[in-house]
């Protein structure tokens, strides 16, 4: 045994000592832990708490892609020692991360790493925003955590669709039986402290937010819904025809006029629309007039069309309890008739709209008229009410009230806020309207035009401030569509429509500017503030934020690798917003980009931009009902390419094709097609459905020219259209010419950026609209990058024009084959047509023609954005050079004309392509800009084969696009000849050369001749020449 040293017994003695006391004092300090049980740990847990805190003061965030949303530092730590927790929580910001399982992770550990050993048997929380960090994972990309049944909605077995197109193929992965609420912005309104009607937001870049967002959603997003199935519903005029003509059984417009079959059991229902010339507060059209129902037969309406044009066409109905559930609607238009299907125990009392149509001047019950009558073996009454054509002009009246309530921020707003009285009570405010097109206007003019309660929806500030009606009218206007529970209304006479909404979608563009070529970005604003974060029927508000993700994802990853690597994502904002907190179903807010910043509206002008935008919004409202509703989903095909009608013999023609396969989408691959045809100046047909890249049909007539296009249907829907490709053949045996259509650009104006100054340069090229363009209100006229924003009258830089509001400008029609064969047809010749991807292809038989007209209208080379190493729309591609050298090898004659026929050879020098347009075309450029004006005559060198002067378009027209840079060129070689000379300048506007084979070539489109008879007289010398 070891020996005891000193300092042991010391050690002996305390430790007794020690035992002694406690057992002296053990009843004190049981008593004590039952009086204090907690306090130690208490402490203790205090303690661990600030270690935690100052350790985490030293945390980075690991997430650097998103830094530029937010840094948020936590708020506070609370640790449950019992349970082994740490709770950390951080400010708002943290939300507005797109989080997912991988990111929740990645963070928790980083976190984790921070607190070091002392936690290292700890588990980590995370709360921001009153979610916890896994709550904020969408259910769309859950793989791992289980997802919140709370954000799925009660789906409805016997669901109600209010109109669908009938026989058409409706894709069963796509959005059939889903209705959508969505609008674009804001609108003309009236100011009432200015006494005046005005924009809500600046004039900036040649456009407005008011109207420009407009240029996404009516021509692509809905267009994009509707072909996937899904009816769409907007509290905005969705048609730019000026035009409007109201058939109705009270009062109509001219000569239009309602006829009733003979039936025994016609009802008049003492409310209904009536046609009125200006709207005032309180007029609600639809209660003004009355209406109709009968038990059997039909009704027709039909309208006096004041012009040939494009035209909507809506309907409406009593609404009533024992209506049909399936009322036919056929709309007899030139191309044929097309056939609606209505449940009219739905929606009613406001303008449902049907399609848009071709119809001519005039009356014209077989091809200008809507019939309507009882569909398949449903009961009920058919009920009936006025029908729509067009869209119109504003007629809603306003002056300034006695009272005005001050503007709101949205975020904040109150109905009822406070009252500024009229500083000028002497004066004597007259009424004014807009003057504007309807589709200029806000939602709150047309929602009074389209029979909405007034302070239930269009102007719950009761007619004391349009600002605050406006943005919140879109919004009451949604809960009023779908009706009780959603709208909450006491009157029995404004419980709603009953039509099953599904989500909402306020699509706005946002300010700010960056000093170089950064953009702002795409935000994506929800709201979960109201009614505890829950939807009246019971869902949770987070689904709001599942939309939100999907959308904005979508958008950002598509941009990213279609346009801009470097696209900015900025958050996901949880805010009161009343377009987000209103709607009482799933909803988002979308700040796409600032368009006030000219890196990101350089991209907004153009319409591929937009194309690819509204469809990553579609593909994102696709997926997430798709899982929200438990079934698959297909993408929508793109649209067809290599399109070409050739002669198969007599009158028979074959058409063909090729799809085209997103990248992007794998499952947008189609399975069949639709071929539609028009015959003459009508309408396009239903079409005609196909399993085959090819159709083959015989022409009904000679003599006659016909059109087609194609899309591309698999089970998501169907794609846009293709060109529009015709042929027409004379009657005996006419020789026979080629057209090809080589004008295929669309895109935004040309820009500049030198620092200080940037900009517009609508001088230089104002881009190509695709078909057509109302997003331009006039030219950018502040260049200077420091001139600052003081008011929305004075916007400083990108501050615009606005004396081309509410013009509809004409784009690529992508339809000039039919131009140029009318001309030929009329020269005698029959005519084919083929796409210019066609033509340079191996497919395409360069012996079966000996005259070949190019289409090459304002197609030119143009810089993808920031990637100046990537062109598009090249004319001088080396497979065009190598088909037009066969062709002239074989003595193939050539009639070419193009804006940038020249100017794109000299504007990118390629001195393979400079020496093959000298060698085989005959002419070399001289420059661009060539004359302000259009005016062409043929020179004395071209007589006797040319003569005559000719006039193309430079100016604003809606009929055809507008020729801003002509090319002067001149001829080269021997046999060249300058054939036409501008008047303005005497620079040679048009090359012919005369030699083994011919050529034609102008520097300007041949289809902008603004005259038919020159054209076709042009036409005909040419087609002279070569057969000479």
């Amino acid at each position: 045994m070891k020996n005891l040293t000193r300092n042991d017994y010391i050690s002996i003695l305390k430790y007794s000592g020690m035992i002694g006391y406690i057992r002296k004092h053990l009843s004190f300090f049981i008593i004590l832990l039952f009086l204090n049980p907690s306090g130690a740990f208490a402490q203790r847990t205090e303690k661990l708490q600030n270690r935690a805190a100052e350790r985490l003061k030293k945390w980075e965030n690991p997430l650097n892609q998103w830094k530029h949303i937010a840094v948020p530092k936590p708020d506070s730590v609370k640790i449950e020692t019992g349970s082994g927790l740490v709770n950390i929580f951080f400010p708002p910001q943290l939300s507005y991360y797109p989080f997912r399982e991988e990111s929740c992770r990645e963070f928790i550990s980083s976190l984790k790493e921070s607190l070091g050993r002392k936690f290292r048997n700890y588990n980590i929380q995370i709360f921001t925003n009153n979610y916890g960090l896994d709550q904020l994972v969408p259910n769309y990309f859950r793989v791992e955590s289980p997802v919140d049944s709370s954000r799925f909605p009660r789906l409805v077995e016997d669901r109600k669709i209010l109109i669908r197109k009938e026989d058409r193929i409706y894709p069963e992965k796509g959005l059939s039986g889903n209705s959508i609420a969505l609008w674009h912005s804001h609108g003309y309104y009236f100011e009432m402290n200015l006494d005046r009607w005005e924009y809500q937001r600046a004039k900036l870049f040649g456009t407005v937010e008011d109207i420009s967002i407009m240029g996404y959603v009516v021509p692509y997003l809905t267009r994009m819904l509707e072909n996937a199935g899904a009816t769409v519903f907007l509290p905005r005029e969705r048609d730019i025809q000026k035009n409007e003509v109201i058939v109705d059984n009270d009062w109509s417009t001219g000569s239009s006029e309602l006829f009733l079959m003979p039936d025994p059991e016609i009802e008049r229902i003492r409310e209904g629309f009536l046609l009125t010339d200006t709207l005032f507060p309180g007029h609600n059209p639809f209660r003004q007039g009355t209406s109709l129902r009968i038990k059997r037969d039909s009704a027709v309406y039909i309208p006096e069309i004041p012009e040939k044009g494009y035209y909507a066409v809506y309907v409406s109905y009593p609404l009533m309890s024992d209506n049909c559930r399936s009322v036919k609607y056929i709309v007899n238009h030139t191309g044929g008739s097309t056939d609606f299907i209505a449940d009219q125990t739905i929606g009613g009392e406001t303008w449902i709209y049907l399609g848009t149509f071709l119809f001519d001047k005039g009356k014209d019950i077989t091809r200008g008229s809507v019939t309507v009558r009882a569909g398949g073996k449903s009961t009920g009454y058919i009920a009936l009410d006025a029908v729509k054509f067009g869209g119109g002009m504003g007629n809603v009246a306003r002056k300034p009230s006695a009272e005005i309530i001050n503007n709101q921020q949205s975020a904040i707003v109150k109905v009822s806020g406070s009252v500024v009285q009229d500083p000028v009570q002497q004066t004597e405010f007259g009424w004014k309207i807009s003057g504007k097109p309807r589709f200029l206007e806000g939602a709150r003019y047309y929602l009074q035009y389209a029979g909405m309660p007034d302070t239930m929806v269009y102007s719950p500030n009761t007619y004391k401030n349009d600002y605050n009606d406006d943005y919140m009218s879109r919004s009451l206007w949604v809960n009023y569509l779908i009706g009780e529970p959603f709208s909450a209304y006491d009157d029995s006479r404004q419980r709603g429509l009953g039509i099953p909404i599904d989500l909402s979608l306020a699509f706005h563009t946002d300010a700010g500017v960056t000093p170089g070529d950064s953009v702002i970005g795409t935000l994506a604003i929800y709201s979960t503030a109201t009614d505890n974060a829950r939807f009246p029927d019971g869902t949770s508000r987070m689904a709001s934020r599942d939309l939100s993700d999907i959308i904005q994802t979508q958008i950002v990853e598509d941009i990213r690798e279609l346009y801009n690597p470097g696209w900015t994502r900025r958050g996901i904002w949880d805010r009161p917003y009343y377009e987000a907190r209103r709607p009482n179903i799933p909803g988002m807010l979308l700040e796409l980009l600032s368009h006030q910043n000219l890196a990101d509206q350089k991209y907004g002008l153009d319409p591929r931009f937009r194309f690819d935008v509204g469809r990553a919004v579609y593909k994102g409202i696709l997926k997430y009902l798709a899982y929200v509703e438990n079934r698959e989903y297909v993408v929508q095909p793109l649209p067809v390419t290599d399109f070409a009608i050739m002669p198969v013999g007599g009158k028979k023609v074959r058409l063909s094709w090729e799809p085209v396969t997103g990248k992007l989408e794998p499952s947008s691959a189609p399975d069949r097609y639709i071929v539609y045809k028009r015959t003459g100046e009508n309408g396009f047909d239903n079409g005609t459905l196909t399993y085959e890249t090819f159709y083959e049909t015989e022409l009904e007539s000679f003599d006659t020219i016909y059109g087609f296009k194609v899309t591309a249907v698999n089970n998501g829907g169907e794609s846009f259209d293709s060109e529009i490709l015709s042929a027409g053949i004379r009657s005996g045996n006419s020789k026979s010419v080629l057209i090809v259509n080589g004008f295929d650009r669309i895109s935004g104006p040309s820009w500049y950026d030198s620092g200080n100054m940037a900009g517009i340069t609508w001088w230089d090229d104002r881009g190509v609209a695709d078909h057509y363009d109302f997003i331009h209100i006039g030219d950018q006229y502040d260049f200077t990058r420091k001139n600052p924003w003081l008011d929305d009258d004075s916007p400083g830089w990108g501050a615009s024009y606005s004396d081309m509001a509410g013009k509809v400008i004409a784009g690529n029609s992508f339809d000039y084959p039919y131009i140029h064969g009318k001309a030929v047809m009329n020269a005698g010749y029959s005519f084919y047509s083929v796409s210019d991807e066609f033509f340079c292809s191996d497919d395409y038989d360069p012996v079966l023609f000996n005259i070949v007209d190019l289409i090459f209208g304002e197609e030119k080379s143009t810089p993808f954005f920031n990637d100046t190493s990537r062109i598009d729309f090249r004319i001088y591609t080396s497979e065009f050079m190598k088909r037009i050298e066969e062709l002239t090898k074989s003595g193939t004659s050539i009639f070419m004309s193009g804006a940038y026929i020249g100017s794109d050879l000299k504007n990118r020098p390629d001195s393979t392509a400079i020496k093959f347009a000298g060698n085989h075309l005959h002419f070399i450029p001289r420059t661009g800009h060539a004359v302000k004006k259009g005016e062409v005559y043929a020179t004395d060198y071209a007589k006797p084969t040319f003569s005559g002067n000719y006039s193309f378009n430079t100016d604003y027209s809606e009929n055809i696009y507008s020729v801003e840079a002509p090319d002067a060129i001149e001829p080269s070689g021997a046999g060249a000849t300058c054939a036409f000379r501008y008047k303005e300048t005497n620079s040679s506007a048009g090359v012919m050369f005369n030699g083994k084979y011919r050529t034609v070539i102008l520097g300007f489109p041949f289809e902008t001749i603004v005259d038919e008879g020159e054209r076709n007289s042009l036409m005909k010398q040419v087609l002279n020449f070569f057969n000479k």
